[in-house]
C-alpha cells in the first residue's frame, strides 16, 4: 500500500529476500509498504482514484490523513507507554477526547501510573 510521510524525515525499516534495509523517508516523499506498518510510522495512505477527463482516463491520488496513526506514535513516544497501551488508548478515543476528559477531571480507564502520564503530557499538569 502506498504512504506519504507529512512529518519528519524518518528510518523506515524495509523487508528484502536477504534481510532488512533502512532507508531515509524524507517529509513529503512517498513509499509503497505494508498497511499496519504504514500506520505504525504515522504516514498518511494514499489511494488511487481512476476518472475520466473527456475521453482521457486518468488516475489521481487521494490522500487519506489517519489521525489515529499520528496519535498512536505520538503516544509510544511518551517515555512509560508502550505500543500495546498506546493502541489501547487510540482504540478508546480520539486525542481531543483524550484532552476534555483531562482537562474535566474525568475518570479515564486506564492504569493510575499511565493517567498520570497523560495528564502530564495532555493538561493538567502542563
Amino acid at each position: 500500500m502506498k504512504f506519504v510521510n507529512r512529518g519528519d524525515s524518518v528510518q523506515v525499516r524495509i523487508e528484502e529476500k536477504e534481510g532488512y534495509q533502512w532507508i531515509l523517508l524524507k517529509k513529503g516523499a512517498e513509499i509503497d509498504i505494508p498497511e499496519q506498518q504504514g500506520i505504525n510510522y504515522g504516514f498518511d495512505r494514499i489511494e488511487a482514484v481512476k476518472g475520466k477527463i473527456g475521453a482521457i482516463e486518468v488516475e489521481t491520488k487521494q490522500i487519506e490523513y489517519t489521525s489515529d496513526g499520528l496519535f498512536l506514535k505520538e503516544l509510544t513516544k511518551i517515555k512509560g507507554i508502550g505500543k500495546k497501551t498506546a493502541e489501547d488508548i487510540v482504540e478508546w478515543g480520539t486525542k481531543e477526547k483524550l484532552i476534555e476528559y483531562v482537562k474535566e477531571n474525568k475518570k479515564l480507564p486506564f492504569r493510575d501510573d499511565v493517567v498520570l502520564l497523560l495528564e502530564e503530557n495532555y493538561g493538567k499538569r502542563a
